[in-house]
């Protein structure tokens, strides 16, 4: 099970911080801060079997920013 605060290392071999997580349209969505510098994000999608699949679609991104910025500022990031 993945929570706030886990450090999750991906296939590229950096470490990133689990900043977010949110549920959109019936997916799992979570927002990872490279641990090392606030340079790399990633927004990924949890997958059945609790991999992480990169989101790529340019439209969910806006989406998954849009609800992203609400949690910051409803205080819950």
């Amino acid at each position: 099970m993945i929570e706030k605060g886990d450090l999750l290392t991906l296939s590229n071999n950096k470490t990133y911080i689990v900043a977010s997580i949110i549920e959109y349209q019936g997916e799992e969505y979570i927002y990872l801060i490279e641990k090392d510098g606030i340079s790399d994000i990633k927004f990924c999608v949890k997958e059945s079997d609790d991999t992480l699949k990169i989101v790529t679609d340019p439209n969910i991104i806006i989406k998954l920013i849009t609800r992203f910025s609400e949690e910051i500022k409803n205080g819950k990031f």
